[in-house]
């Protein structure tokens, strides 16, 4: 109720989706929600509206009960229409489906999720007070009305220059006294030509000779119409859920370790070259320490898990295999997350043997396999001065630092 009147909604959402390449638009999620569950939300939720009519495509009724009623759960939901052919059919259907009492009507395209309550509440109030009200947005390109050229398949030419500042974008919820609106409509059916060039249900009103008010809109208040409003869809509805928006582009970094004990009968293997050594590791693949605290940095950088998740020691095919295959199998799965290495940073902590003579080679390999320049790879050589089990010549420990890039798309 509003004043003592009671406040019906209809929703229009039996639009063809041509602009949507035949998409439903009306089940285009948003930050997992569909566009008409986010739009039906917000006037079962306000404890100003009593019902709501919905009109969509004949045989859409159930599927448009199951994005509303289905998800925001059952209160407010008076009925579910076919629509007509064009918009003022499915308008008309609509009002024919209001209660009996009601006294105020907001008409609401079923694809604009996006208008606040203070919006609802603007329009309410001019409506009650006027008889009808819609939102509007000052324009701000500068509109121009064209002619067509004089001569066939010449350019068309500016017949006018608009006055910007008198001109206002309108959006919906367009309010009306339910009357009033009825009136409006049969007037227009009486003619042929009533319905002709009608966009909007304040257009009938205006063709009464009666005034309508407007209401200040708000720039969020889209309608989701073609594929590329879906972006911005997402930032708005962040904005306003609270969530912190996703940048165009972020960098990750993600930290490595791994070691393995020297073992006799082993080849000695790091980053994917053989290094001359009496000893090798222990392990079920070669025991590539570096290119596994590598492959921990890129998993871990794109939240992806470790490698005891993607390669553990208990499957066979893993079994002696070099850990340059687990290296190209890591960044495929980085990059099907959506992002590159961008720097990696690695060091092998041994008494011995000394890697310097290998580094150059190393890098080559890293590079090759990941398909990035050797200039962002960085591998170095240190001892722990004879102290633990490194410097007891046990084992060689590795420790490694990635950093990773992605759009934001």
């Amino acid at each position: 109720m509003y004043n003592g009147k009671k406040v019906s909604v209809i929703i229009a959402a039996a639009g063809s989706g041509r602009r949507m390449g035949g998409m439903d638009k009306m089940a285009l999620e948003v930050l997992g929600v569909p566009v008409l569950t986010r739009t039906f939300r917000r006037f079962q939720q306000d404890p100003r509206v009593d019902e709501i009519v919905l009109v969509c495509r004949d045989g859409d009724q159930e599927h448009v009960r199951e994005l509303t009623e289905g998800r925001c759960g059952c209160g407010k939901l008076a009925a579910v229409v076919p629509g007509g052919a064009e918009r003022y059919d499915s308008v008309m259907a609509a009002l024919d489906a209001l209660s009996e009492d009601s006294g105020l009507v907001l008409v609401q395209d079923g694809a604009r999720p996006f208008g606040t309550e203070a919006l609802t509440g603007a329009v309410l109030e001019a409506s009650a007070l006027t008889g009808a009200a819609v939102p509007g947005i000052p324009v701000k390109d500068t509109i121009k009305e064209i002619m067509p050229g004089e001569d066939p398949g010449a350019l068309p030419l500016v017949k006018v220059t608009a006055d910007r500042q008198k001109l206002r974008a309108v959006q919906t919820p367009q309010g009306f006294e339910t009357g009033l609106l009825k009136r409006a409509y049969a007037r227009a059916a009486e003619s042929p030509s009533g319905m002709s060039g009608i966009t909007d249900d304040a257009s009938l009103v205006e063709a009464l000779g009666l005034p309508v008010a407007v209401v200040e809109g708000e720039e969020d208040n889209i309608k989701v119409t073609t594929i590329s409003d879906i972006d911005r869809a997402e930032r708005i509805a962040e904005n306003q859920e609270g969530r912190t928006p996703a940048p165009p582009y972020e960098f990750r970094s993600g930290f490595g370790y791994d070691v393995h004990a020297f073992a006799e009968g082993r080849k000695l293997v790091l980053g994917g070259e053989e290094i001359p050594y009496e000893l090798g590791l222990l392990g079920h693949s070669d025991a590539d320490v570096l290119l596994h605290a590598i492959m921990d940095a890129m998993l871990g950088a794109a939240c992806l898990g470790d490698i005891g998740k993607h390669f553990p020691d208990t499957d066979e095919r893993y079994r002696g295999i070099s850990s340059l295959k687990l290296l190209e199998e890591t960044d495929r799965l980085v990059r099907e997350a959506g992002f590159v290495p961008v720097n990696i940073d690695g060091t092998v902590v041994a008494q011995a043997p000394k890697i310097a003579p290998y580094v150059m080679k190393i890098r080559k390999n890293i590079a090759a396999v990941l398909k990035i320049n050797i200039d962002a790879i960085n591998i170095k050589g240190t001892t722990t001065e004879k102290l633990g089990f490194t410097g007891r010549k046990e084992g060689i420990a590795s420790y490694a630092a990635v950093s990773l890039y992605r759009e934001n798309k």
